[in-house]
């Protein structure tokens, strides 16, 4: 998996978190993509919806969640994957 400083914003473009650690694996074909997002417990992600993920690098794509999980502390662990493909913005 690869590590990388992302965005998430909601379905309509609000942004809920900035500056957020998220691994992302690339799994086979465009739209087989999967990762976890470390976030603090204020940040509100909910299991089943979707949301927009924007990498560091300049991609970015939709994502659904899986799981909002306790990782420690006030962290949590955010399982997710990708709706569609993980795309350079032009």
């Amino acid at each position: 998996m690869a590590f990388h400083n992302c965005s998430v914003r909601t379905a309509d473009g609000v942004t809920v978190a900035t500056e957020v650690r998220v691994n992302v694996e690339d799994g086979t074909g465009e739209d087989n993509w999967y990762g976890t997002i470390s976030i603090t417990h204020l940040v509100a992600l909910e299991a089943g919806q979707t949301y927009q993920l924007v990498l560091g690098d300049g991609r970015t794509g939709e994502f659904c969640v899986q799981r909002n999980t306790f990782a420690g502390g006030e962290d949590r662990a955010v399982s997710f994957r990708g709706v569609g493909p993980l795309t350079a913005q032009l």
